[in-house]
């Protein structure tokens, strides 16, 4: 009986060991299982104390480095460097420009971020000031601009304050360099085109051979073009209502929701 005893004894703390070592197995698989979906979401997901923070991202309109945009509960933090468009609500020109000048611009559409979330709406005016304008000079120096953009004002009238340059060369609002070289192609190609009519006059007037006072004529108009042309001042940056721009955020923007 006592045998019998030990045998059924015996048999239990097998199971019981059998059992223990399965429950083991089962719990470390599952948690193999969930460890990858976890760490996955660890990628977009920062903790700061008890707050959770996720990350999202800006159209990247420029290939700038940094697209991203920091969600908590309670607010969105774009991230310094991120690039956003933006447009004229008024006309402007170098012309008239004067430092200190507060100029308007407007987002035409929401600031989104990809995943969809929105962060400034449509409508939502930006405000800049003119801190210096450099005039066109010779040479086809174009005019330039130096703009800070400094306010916000929500479509509801709440306003708050940003940080942020033009994306662009020096931070400056100019014309292309190519448009320049185009003005004085133009006045190359236009006075070519005098000295040619004033060879031919002078070929007919000396009853001379009317092709070789041409063939003088147009080399010594265009030089005279190219060099009427390089000595023009530059061109004057000008933008209509509409217009966009780019521009890059210097500081992070908070956004409270």
């Amino acid at each position: 009986m006592k045998k019998d005893w030990k045998k059924i004894n015996a048999t239990l703390l097998l199971c019981a060991f059998i059992s223990f070592n399965n429950l083991s197995c089962t719990a470390l698989a599952q948690e193999q299982v969930q460890q990858p979906a976890a760490e996955s979401q660890s990628q977009n997901t920062i903790y700061k104390g008890s707050v959770q923070s996720t990350i999202e991202h800006l159209p990247n309109y420029r290939k700038t480095e940094i697209d991203t945009v920091n969600i908590s509960a309670n607010k969105a933090t774009i991230n310094k460097g991120n690039v956003i468009k933006i447009a004229f609500a008024q006309h402007f020109s170098t012309k008239t420009a004067k430092k200190g000048d507060r100029i308007t611009f407007v987002l035409k559409e929401s600031l989104k971020t990809i995943e969809n979330r929105v962060l400034l709406p449509e409508g939502t005016k930006i405000i800049g000031t003119v801190e210096e304008v450099i005039p066109s000079k010779i040479w086809n120096r174009n005019a330039q601009a130096l703009i800070s953009l400094n306010d916000v004002i929500l479509p509801d009238g709440t306003t708050g304050t940003l940080s942020a340059k033009v994306h662009a060369k020096n931070a400056m609002l100019k014309r292309s360099g190519w448009a320049a070289t185009g003005k004085a192609a133009l006045w190359t190609v236009g006075l070519f085109g005098v000295g040619a009519g004033v060879g031919a006059a002078i070929g007919a007037a000396a009853s001379a051979v009317g092709t070789g006072c041409l063939a003088i004529g147009m080399p010594v108009g265009g030089g005279v073009g190219l060099i009427t042309g390089s000595l023009t001042k530059g061109l004057n940056y000008k933008a209509k209502p509409g217009k966009t721009i780019y521009i890059e955020l210097t500081e992070d923007l908070d956004i409270s929701y």
